[in-house]
């Protein structure tokens, strides 16, 4: 193996942050040192220079342009935050998943396990076998285990459902919406895929908000949450375009829209509403550190116009 980038002493980071442009007027080297060692790490930190550009050209050529330490730090903290949310936001949404698969099992009178049999049998060889994996992995388990060991293969939806990762649990749901032939469910398997790909980047405490550019996004926004974002008052159309062009907000705003439609408690709802909106008031609080970008300014703009209008506080 060879070494292209050895480890930096904590000297060293800050020295080639300094070589980079980045500046440290607002957060002297001695506080960005203390921040390195006990707050954060320099990989994961510096992850979030993808968000401003370099000189092109001059004496400056491939130093960043107009970026400050400290606003590497304000976009980890408002990353971190919003990465809790997004986690209790998707257990929120897996919670009333389940609790609308129980409710159409219930309206199709399912007893409840042939649904599950005819699900596993429906699964190729592979998938099976990666499946039976899955469940075998919570044998011995102190929260589910005795699940698996009371059922052992005869598996009803309400134990099957709580013995399936988040991924099992969608593709599931697929199966239900085709075989109850629910329009509705099958577009909201569509928009849980989304939800799964931020919610599981967030859960391995991914960075979420470190690439920002447009034009990143794999498939087109579905048509029911650009429907809602329409009706948002002085949403400018272009500009929600291109702030949804982005593949990270698309998959954030996704998980918004799920979470305001399929969850029904008035009491989770409110909690939320409380929590995204404390989110927003911590963007707020350096706001004037990205009036000369742009891009993560509008990012921002976006989030607060949809939080604003999807999640109000009483």
């Amino acid at each position: 193996m060879i070494i292209t980038k050895p480890k930096l002493s904590l000297e060293g980071q800050i020295e080639h942050l300094k070589k980079k442009g980045v500046l440290f007027n607002i957060m002297n080297e001695e506080s960005a040192k203390e921040y390195l060692t006990q707050h954060n790490n320099y990989f994961k930190l510096t992850a979030y220079r993808k968000n401003y550009d370099k000189h092109p050209d001059g004496e400056n050529k491939g130093k960043y342009i107009n970026l400050e330490f400290a606003y590497l730090v304000d976009l980890a903290v408002i990353d971190m935050r919003l990465r809790y949310r997004i986690v209790h936001m998707a257990l929120d949404i897996e919670h009333h998943t389940k609790l609308q698969l129980l409710r159409m099992m219930d309206k199709f009178n399912e007893d409840g396990y042939k649904i599950v049999q005819d699900y596993l049998d429906y699964l190729g060889k592979t998938q099976r076998k990666i499946c039976d994996s899955e469940i075998s992995r919570n044998r011995g388990n102190i929260y589910c285990g005795d699940i698996v060991d009371k059922y052992d293969g005869a598996y009803p939806i309400w134990a099957f459902i709580e013995i399936i990762p988040f991924g099992r649990l969608v593709d599931f749901y697929d199966f239900c919406a085709e075989r109850f032939a629910d329009k509705e469910m099958k577009n909201n398997f569509y928009r849980l895929l989304t939800c799964k790909e931020i919610r599981n980047a967030s859960a391995h405490s991914n960075c979420i908000l470190n690439n920002l550019k447009s034009g990143t996004i794999a498939h087109k926004t579905n048509s029911a949450v650009t429907n809602e974002l329409m009706t948002i008052p002085n949403m400018n159309s272009n500009f929600r375009k291109n702030r949804m062009s982005n593949a990270r907000i698309q998959q954030l705003v996704t998980l918004f829209y799920m979470h305001r439609t399929m969850v029904e408690s008035d009491g989770i709802k409110k909690s939320e509403s409380e929590e995204i909106q404390k989110v927003m008031k911590r963007i707020d609080r350096n706001y004037d550190y990205y009036s000369t970008n742009p891009m993560i300014k509008g990012t921002f703009d976006f989030l607060k116009m949809v939080v604003d209008n999807w999640f109000k506080t009483v």
